[in-house]
């Protein structure tokens, strides 16, 4: 059993846990549910993300110079009575505001979306359940996903996790990422370093890919 003094990660790396990953080849960057219904702090499922769509845009500029492909991710349902979530919607009432049409499955004006961009649509927390995302990554050679968006211990998570298991190396942007509370946040960052993904800040991810000039 882990200590409760503030030891954790020392504990962690003593046991060979947390290592590097590193960026590979070719990189994707997944913009994971950046939809008004969860960066409208006034909805059920929403909260403030406004750093994190900053530290989005700035990945995405990058990504576009650098011939990186962009994957952009909804939750979107097509049934009012939001069957299609399954037992899910059970959980989190809140899943039955993410109707097909509505404004909260679009994507946040204040991000970098074009005409032309990718959108996945998908109904439950990993980006990689029930869509096309792995067809996609082989399709463009990809080796290494960063993943940016919300919530940090909800879909962030799940599509690390998921990306781990397909054989994508996933790194998350720290400061891309966010969740409705901050410990909630802090603590799935931790275990994402720990055990599925490399976690950095987003200026650091830039330069690693400007350095290896991933194209």
């Amino acid at each position: 059993m882990l200590n409760s003094h503030g030891d954790d990660e020392n504990i962690f790396v003593e046991r060979g846990f947390g290592k590097s990953l590193g960026i590979g080849k070719q990189a994707a960057l997944v913009v994971v549910d950046l939809i008004l219904g969860f960066t409208s702090p006034d909805m059920p499922m929403g909260s403030d993300l406004t750093q994190q769509i900053k530290n989005t845009n700035k990945l995405i500029k990058v990504s576009r110079e650098n011939n990186i492909p962009i994957f952009f991710t909804t939750i979107s349902y097509d049934e009012e009575d939001v069957n299609d979530a399954g037992i899910w919607a059970k959980k989190m009432e809140g899943l039955a505001t993410l109707l097909a049409g509505t404004d909260a499955v679009k994507v946040d004006p204040s991000l970098d979306f074009r005409k032309g961009d990718g959108l996945i649509v998908k109904k439950y927390a990993s980006s990689f359940f029930g869509t096309d995302l792995v067809s996609r990554l082989i399709k463009n050679r990809v080796d290494t996903v960063i993943i940016v968006g919300a919530t940090t211990s909800g879909c962030i998570r799940a599509t690390a996790v998921d990306a781990i298991q397909y054989g994508f190396t996933p790194i998350v942007a720290e400061d891309a990422v966010g969740d409705r509370e901050q410990k909630t946040h802090e603590q799935s960052l931790i275990d994402m370093q720990q055990k599925y993904a490399d976690v950095k800040k987003t200026e650091e991810i830039i330069f690693q890919l400007t350095a290896v000039k991933v194209v």
